[in-house]
């Protein structure tokens, strides 16, 4: 199965993935995922990988309420009966200076 693309970039080119789910349904996918934007606060993601044109992306200006959002998502998507069959979290995330 093809996964989207885990970072994305800005205009600039620069984003910083912080953590991205893969959820299944049956035959279909699901991914959500949360990217800090440099100098643009943070973007929750949510794309099937059926159609990535529609994917939504929402902006949030804080860390917290971006990851208050993809636990949100997560939490509606089991309930619906998607399973979780992959995650990313890239090893530097927590371990800042």
């Amino acid at each position: 199965m093809a996964h989207p693309s885990f970072t994305t970039t800005t205009a600039d080119g620069t984003s910083v993935p912080m953590v991205r789910w893969i959820f299944r349904r049956g035959g279909c996918a699901v991914t959500c995922e949360v990217d800090a934007r440099d100098h643009e606060g943070y973007e929750v993601a949510v794309i099937p990988h059926w159609d990535m044109s529609a994917a939504q992306v929402e902006h949030y200006d804080h860390a917290l309420g971006a990851m208050e959002r993809h636990a949100s998502i997560a939490r509606s998507l089991r309930a619906q009966g998607w399973v979780v069959i992959d995650h990313a979290v890239p090893d530097y995330v927590g371990y800042a200076a």
